[in-house]
This record gives structure tokens, C-alpha cells and sequence, in this order.
């Protein structure tokens, strides 16, 4: 008598298991792409911050002298004369990667980063004044912004304001 009664139990238990990982099913999914989604993002945040740190190492201007020091006259945004647009490796001064584009990002070295092959670099620099407000010719100020996209993925934008001080 008493068998048969746990044979019917074990069948109920297994019963509402079942419809109870049904009813989870969505809930795992989702959390599944939320880690892939936060996964996107750390590492946009990361390359956006490496190509940040890459230009930091650079002097503020073409006409800062070694050992740095204020200059007067700060010069226009870009690439100068006499670099190559296309190789970040020629690149002497922060302004020079102002319109700067990778896609996949590159290493300082102007090598792929074959893991990250989806991912995509976009830099641009422009002067602001003391308030962080653009300005319409040079200042002290330079504000540089790194952003990386993935596919479906707003890009994420990191920024940081360099002085000529």
C-alpha cells in the first residue's frame, strides 16, 4: 500500500519540477544574454581605456619640448605634416589622433587584437575652456574621448581632459 503511494508522490514531484524549470527557462535565458551584454561592455570600457592610456604617452602638443613644459601657443588639431595619417606609430603629440579610426583595435604597435575583431576604436580630440565647455581655438585644455563599439551595442565612450601644464 504504502509503495504505491510513493511511486505516486515521486511522479507529482517530478511533475511540478518539470513545470517549474518551463517556468524558469525564460529567467535563464535572459540572464544569459545579460552576461553576455555586460561581457560587451567590460571589454569596450577596457579597449577604450587602453587606447586612452596609449595617447596619455604622447607629448600635448607639436610644440611641447622635452622635458615638458607650458607653451604658449598651443597648435591645430591633427595630424601634421610629414606623419602618416594611417599609422598611429608616427604619432607624436595628442592632437594627432583627432579623427583616429580601428577597426579591429590595434596595439601600439599597429598590430591586430585578433580577439577583439568585432570591436571598433574611435577617437577625437578638441580643445574646451577652464569649464569644460568646447572652444573655439586652442586653450590649455584638450579633452580627449575614446570610444569602442561592438555589434549591437551602443558605443562606449570614455573621456578625459589633458592640460598644457
Amino acid at each position: 500500500m504504502s509503495r504505491g503511494f510513493v511511486l505516486i508522490e515521486v511522479s507529482i514531484t517530478y511533475v511540478i519540477l518539470s513545470l517549474a524549470l518551463v517556468a524558469l527557462l525564460p529567467v535563464f535565458i535572459l540572464a544569459i544574454r545579460a552576461a553576455k551584454s555586460t561581457e560587451r561592455i567590460e571589454v569596450a570600457a577596457q579597449l577604450s581605456t587602453e587606447l586612452l592610456e596609449e595617447i596619455r604617452l604622447r607629448k600635448w602638443d607639436a610644440a611641447t619640448p622635452r622635458p615638458h613644459r607650458h607653451i604658449a601657443k598651443p597648435g591645430v588639431l591633427g595630424v601634421e605634416a610629414g606623419k602618416i595619417a594611417s599609422d598611429k606609430r608616427t604619432f607624436e603629440d595628442i592632437d594627432d589622433f583627432n579623427g583616429w579610426k580601428e577597426a579591429p583595435p590595434l596595439d601600439p604597435l599597429m598590430r591586430p587584437l585578433a580577439a577583439f575583431s568585432t570591436y571598433a576604436r574611435v577617437v577625437t580630440v578638441r580643445y574646451v575652456d577652464a569649464n569644460m565647455n568646447p572652444a573655439s581655438g586652442p586653450t590649455d585644455y584638450k579633452q580627449v574621448t575614446a570610444c569602442t563599439q561592438a555589434p549591437k551595442m551602443k558605443p562606449l565612450c570614455i573621456d578625459t581632459v589633458l592640460t598644457n601644464r
